[in-house]
């Protein structure tokens, strides 16, 4: 199975992923770093901000920052047609 080419993010997507990023980081780093970093040394605590900020954004976030903007920053997709035959 033959994928598609793998096309650069648009303006409109990293608007999109800042949006998501940015409160997300803060909450992060306001409410879970204080806690977090008497119990562990600083690279683990940046380690478990990173963990944290992927998974809230790749299952919660973004999916529904996308579903609100109507797909408005996902890139069009190619035409199907202009693959050619093999």
């Amino acid at each position: 199975m033959r994928r598609p080419p793998l096309r650069p993010g648009t303006w409109r997507g990293a608007l999109v992923t800042f949006a998501g990023v940015l409160p997300v980081s803060l909450l992060l780093n306001l409410v879970l770093a204080p806690l977090v970093d008497r119990a562990l040394p600083h690279l683990l605590t940046v380690c478990v901000n990173a963990v944290l900020l992927v998974a809230v954004l790749n299952w919660l976030l973004l999916p529904l920052l996308h579903w609100t903007t109507k797909g408005w920053a996902l890139p069009a997709r190619p035409d199907r047609h202009d693959d050619p035959p093999r």
